[in-house]
């Protein structure tokens, strides 16, 4: 019954939305990729909100239930019937009296967990601009092969107009390819020299005494590059070159709605990494966190490892918890995590059945000569006992799992005030519990 009555709504709210973007006609900005979706539809929100009307899915509201939500202007998604009731009830209302409530332009992400997701989103919000961030190894329980998941996320760009912009990340050849599929204008960005929009000359700056209950002052510098114009950057609070990526998406963006450089660079400011996306934050005892628990898969947490060997610190830790959904290539994942971390950190946590892998797969990598410490641990609780237990000044712990793990819960357990969690961590809703 719960079945029939969701895909009731489901084409109700789909007729709806498509009506109200059919008459309100705003510019579609359609963000799908394996990882950095939310990040990049931020980034972009922030580019373009001082010169133009524009709102953004928020949250997860990516599916064909939960973009209906964003165009009616929701900021999360209820499952009871009455809040669908109301919901519906306000899209009807927004059909008939939108005018000065839809924004001239929509920034949504599209989500794609099983083959057909991406078809059905851009017939229910037809895209004008259509970004692709990346294709991984995420949801490959569903699709099988990393194939079928180029051809999904390719819809995006097959749907886009002649006189439309296709944003692609020039750095991954499977997005690159989608440049050949597509009628619309083509921006590559990333930081390879073929790229439209790049990024050149990448300085990341670490305090290399951070104190506890100071601001810590990490940042990326680079200089901006298109065509014939280079502006320098530098934007705080941001650690690693996939954040650098991010903001080359939206200024990319940008410039498909003809903004200059200047204006793209100097918005940017106003761009603040979504939580649980390499959040730095203060720990107990002088220790400072690395959240990164949003959501994990190899090619996230390998990048997070990354900044991980750069920061300076006295002792580093990871915490690493399963990468679900990863299909086929779930050990070879795991396997290349551990031996990756093995490589960086002084003491390693795994958390989860499919964690195991990663820390057999550590010990395996560490020379005996490494004072490298493994532990597997099957609950949070004991984890999180023994991680208190090491925490001290100028350490550095990087947190991460999928979202299925809960990692949050041990960031808020380790950090200096857990009283403010519900403004700096992840999935802290009345939903999550």
């Amino acid at each position: 019954m719960k079945k029939i009555l969701k895909k009731i709504i489901e084409i109700v709210a789909g007729f709806i939305t498509r009506r109200i973007i059919s008459k309100y006609k705003p510019l579609i900005i359609g963000v799908t990729g394996s990882v950095g979706k939310t990040s990049v539809k931020d980034a972009i929100y922030a580019v373009l909100k001082n010169k133009y009307q524009v709102n953004k899915s928020w949250g997860n509201l990516n599916t064909e239930l939960g973009i209906p939500l964003a165009v009616a202007g929701y900021k999360n998604a209820g499952t009871s019937l009455t809040f669908w009731i109301k919901a519906l009830w306000k899209m009807v209302c927004l059909y008939w009296d939108g005018e000065k409530k839809i924004k001239s332009i929509l920034v949504l992400e599209m989500g794609a967990d099983k083959p057909g997701d991406i078809k059905k989103l851009v017939k229910l919000a037809p895209p004008d601009i259509g970004v692709v961030t990346n294709v991984g190894i995420s949801h490959l329980e569903y699709f099988k092969k990393v194939s079928n998941i180029v051809a999904e996320k390719r819809k995006l760009v097959e749907a886009l107009e002649p006189a439309g912009c296709a944003v692609l990340c020039g750095d991954n050849q499977k997005v690159l390819s989608m440049d050949k599929k597509t009628k619309a204008r083509v921006i590559t960005y990333g930081l390879e020299r073929h790229n439209l929009v790049k990024a050149t000359n990448l300085v990341f700056h670490y305090e290399e005494k951070p104190m506890a209950g100071k601001e810590l002052d990490w940042s990326i510098s680079f200089k901006l590059n298109y065509q014939d114009t280079i502006i320098p950057v530098r934007l705080k609070n941001m650690l690693g070159a996939q954040q650098v990526q991010v903001v080359l998406a939206a200024v990319s963006c940008s410039i498909c709605m003809g903004m200059n450089l200047l204006e793209a660079s100097e918005a940017l400011v106003n761009y603040v990494p979504p939580l649980g996306r390499m959040k730095i934050i203060h720990g107990l005892n002088g220790s400072f966190i690395l959240d990164d628990t949003y959501n994990s898969a190899p090619a996230s947490t390998l990048a997070a490892l990354e900044i991980l060997a750069e920061v300076y610190a006295n002792k580093k830790i990871v915490v690493l918890a399963d990468m679900l959904e990863l299909g086929s290539q779930e050990k070879k994942g795991h396997q290349e995590v551990g031996e990756k971390a093995g490589m960086v950190a002084d003491f390693i946590f795994t958390y989860g059945e499919k964690g195991a892998l990663i820390a057999k797969s550590a010990k395996a990598t560490i020379k005996k000569s490494q004072a490298v410490n493994v532990r597997h641990f099957e609950n949070q609780e004991d984890l999180i006992g023994e991680l208190k237990n090491l925490l001290d000044q100028n350490l550095v712990v990087l947190i991460k799992g999928s979202q299925k793990m809960r990692m949050e819960k041990v960031v808020k357990a380790v950090m200096a005030e857990p009283n403010q969690a519900k403004k700096l961590l992840v999935r802290q809703g009345k939903g999550w519990g």
